[in-house]
């Protein structure tokens, strides 16, 4: 019997109705241009989605996937609904507002949590008052020393590894969420008058290789080091790197890594995929200026930048790099900052659409690599940004 049972369950395996990862209540849909909607269904059913006084009819494809376009819309504080209903189920998203929608990534100091930051925790309790700022933190496996155990390791290997929805800013989410897109965020939204979704997916102590996307890595004779079970033994990669994934995989050095090349924009960014942001605020690269090889991190920053783009189809994108800054002490491991910081120049100088955000004298005395000041920090990506 159980042959027949395994036979039917398959036979009637389906597509709930959903809408994908980006789409949620109280998201923030982008303003002025085309905006894809897609998620699942039954395969062939018939799907409408409706937004406004507008509805769309399309019918799911044989693997059970469906898109609709919505048209450009104007920039709306008023809360409205996007809906999806189909012959077996029906969705409505709630509180859903039009502006601006920042994808906000990198290491430590972009997840460095506003309740950690200077003055954080009374910006954090104000937070409810910001109506027209919306939050996305996408949270995955930790990456200090702690040994993974076996939910950890099955989340890895699964597709669920990053998790979040959009929310409300509180309190708690505000508390939580990256100090310098939140501060960011609010100037955004108070220059302008409009909403701000923020989309923060961080990993403390990643490198620019494993945010690259994998068609890509594997594309590259280059990198050709970094792909496989035996990546952590790339010396392209940073020796605290490698030796921290060892620290949480333990002896199963052959399952996912958050610092595997590839890994984070397959498992995070991916899901964002025609999804159309306003742009990217970049906070990363302490990492990196481990290894000495600038013309390698020039190459991988400028992959970065051409593979989000193209994966992303926005050949445009804009990004917004900030700048390694001043860290004091005198660790072996900073002496290559300096360059590093050159090898951002130069991938800002030859890149179209990319801004070197200047932080280095916003630096402490401290060998901490995290400053804790982070609002002028937020307040130099804004500048940029209303400068273009």
């Amino acid at each position: 019997m159980r042959p027949i049972l395994l036979f039917l369950a398959l036979l009637t395996s389906s597509h709930a109705l959903e809408f994908a990862r980006p789409f949620g209540s109280h998201m923030v849909l982008p303003m002025n241009r085309e905006v894809p909607v897609w998620g699942t269904a039954e395969p062939l059913e018939e799907v409408q989605v409706s937004f406004g006084l507008t509805t769309w009819t399309t019918h799911a494809s044989a693997e059970g996937r469906w898109r609709i376009t919505l048209a450009p819309l104007p920039a709306s504080d008023l809360p409205s609904e996007l809906k999806a209903s189909s012959p077996t189920a029906r969705i409505v998203l709630q509180d859903i507002l039009v502006g601006q929608v920042w994808l906000c990534s990198g290491q430590s100091n972009m997840d460095f949590q506003l309740s950690k930051a200077v003055g954080g925790k009374q910006e954090a309790s104000f937070a409810g008052r910001q109506k027209n700022i919306r939050l996305f933190n996408l949270t995955g496996a930790p990456t200090d020393g702690r040994r993974y155990d076996t939910a950890t390791l099955a989340r890895l290997n699964g597709r669920d590894h990053f998790q979040g929805s959009w929310e409300r800013a509180t309190q708690g989410s505000a508390g939580y969420f990256s100090a310098v897109a939140w501060w960011t965020g609010r100037i955004l939204s108070e220059h302008y008058g409009v909403p701000v979704g923020l989309v923060e997916n961080a990993v403390g102590g990643s490198g620019t290789e494993a945010w690259l996307p994998l068609d890509l890595l594997e594309a590259d004779p280059a990198y050709q080091q970094l792909l496989g079970s035996s990546w952590y033994q790339a010396g392209k990669l940073s020796p605290w790197c490698r030796e921290r994934a060892k620290e949480n995989l333990g002896a199963h050095l052959e399952e996912a890594h958050p610092f595997k090349p590839g890994f984070l924009f397959e498992s995070g960014v991916r899901d964002f995929a025609r999804f159309p942001f306003d742009g990217v605020l970049w906070y990363q690269g302490e990492t990196n200026a481990e290894i000495p090889d600038m013309a390698w991190q020039v190459k991988v920053m400028s992959d970065l930048v051409n593979g989000w783009r193209r994966s992303l189809q926005q050949p445009h994108l804009p990004f917004y790099m900030v700048q390694l800054p001043r860290i004091g002490g005198n660790d072996p491991l900073r002496q290559n900052w300096p360059e590093y910081r050159k090898a951002q120049a130069k991938v800002a100088a030859t890149l179209k659409g990319v801004t070197l955000v200047v932080t280095q004298d916003l630096g402490w005395d401290s060998p901490d690599v995290h400053p804790p000041d982070k609002l002028p920090v937020a307040q130099r990506l804004a500048g940029a940004i209303l400068r273009h």
